[in-house]
C-alpha cells in the first residue's frame, strides 16, 4: 500500500502536469472559426523540434502567377501539403489547378522521367566522368526542369563535396530566376538531403539572372 506521502506527491504531480497543460494551451493563438487544426506532433516528427509550426490552417486567397486567376488556398489542401506530402513549411500555393495540370502534362510530354531520377541520384555521391557528362548533357537539355536538376547538382557537389570544378561551371552558369532561390538555398545551406524522394521545383521561362555572391560563401 502507498504511505499518505506517496500519494500526496503522486496528486501534486498530476496537479503540476495539468497546470503546465494548461499554460502551454493559453500561450497557443485561439483557433479563428473554420480553421483546420494541425498535428503539431506529425509536423514535428517530420520538420524537426526547432522549426515554427503552424498549429492551424486557414483558407488562403491569392493570384495565380501564370494566369492571373482569384485562387484559394483551402485548409484541407494544406494539411495534406504539409502533413501527408511533407512539404515544407515555407512554401505555399502559387498557381491554379488549371495551370498546374498544363505544365505537369508539359513536363510529361517532354522531358524524361527516368532521366530526372537519375540526375537526382548523383546528388548524393561524389562525382566522376560519366556524372559530369551526365550533369553537362543536361544542362544543354531543351527541358527546363532537366537543367534545373543538372544545375542542383553542381550546387550538391560543390556544398558536399568543395568540387572546385562544380563550382566554377555553377559560378558561369546563367540561371532562370525561379532556379536562383532554390539553388541559393542549397549554397547557404539553408535545406538539406534527406531519403526518400525527391520533389521538383516547377520551372517556368523567366529573365536569366546569374548567382552573384552567393557562390564564394563556401
Amino acid at each position: 500500500m502507498k504511505s499518505n506521502k506517496q500519494r500526496k506527491t503522486e496528486i501534486k504531480q498530476r496537479r503540476w502536469a495539468r497546470m503546465e497543460q494548461q499554460r502551454k494551451a493559453a500561450l497557443l493563438p485561439a483557433m479563428p472559426h473554420a480553421a483546420l487544426a494541425a498535428d503539431t506532433q506529425l509536423l514535428a516528427l517530420i520538420h524537426g523540434q526547432s522549426v515554427c509550426h503552424v498549429s492551424y490552417y486557414m483558407d488562403i486567397s491569392y493570384r495565380c502567377c501564370d494566369c492571373g486567376a482569384a485562387c484559394v488556398w483551402t485548409a484541407q489542401d494544406q494539411k495534406w501539403w504539409y502533413e501527408q506530402v511533407q512539404g515544407s513549411l515555407y512554401a505555399s500555393a502559387s498557381c491554379c489547378k488549371d495551370c498546374r495540370a498544363r505544365h505537369r502534362a508539359w513536363r510529361q510530354s517532354h522531358c524524361d522521367a527516368a532521366e530526372m531520377a537519375a540526375l537526382r541520384s548523383l546528388w548524393r555521391d561524389r562525382p566522376d566522368a560519366s556524372a559530369r557528362a551526365r550533369v553537362h548533357a543536361a544542362l544543354q537539355a531543351k527541358a527546363p526542369d532537366l537543367r534545373s536538376l543538372a544545375a542542383q547538382a553542381l550546387a550538391w557537389w560543390w556544398v558536399q563535396f568543395g568540387d572546385k570544378p562544380a563550382h566554377a561551371q555553377l559560378e558561369a552558369l546563367s540561371l532562370e530566376r525561379s532556379w536562383a532561390p532554390r539553388i541559393d538555398r542549397i549554397l547557404r545551406r539553408q535545406v538539406e538531403l534527406r531519403p526518400g524522394v525527391h520533389r521538383v521545383c516547377r520551372v517556368v521561362s523567366y529573365p536569366r539572372v546569374t548567382m552573384g555572391a552567393a557562390l564564394s560563401g563556401h
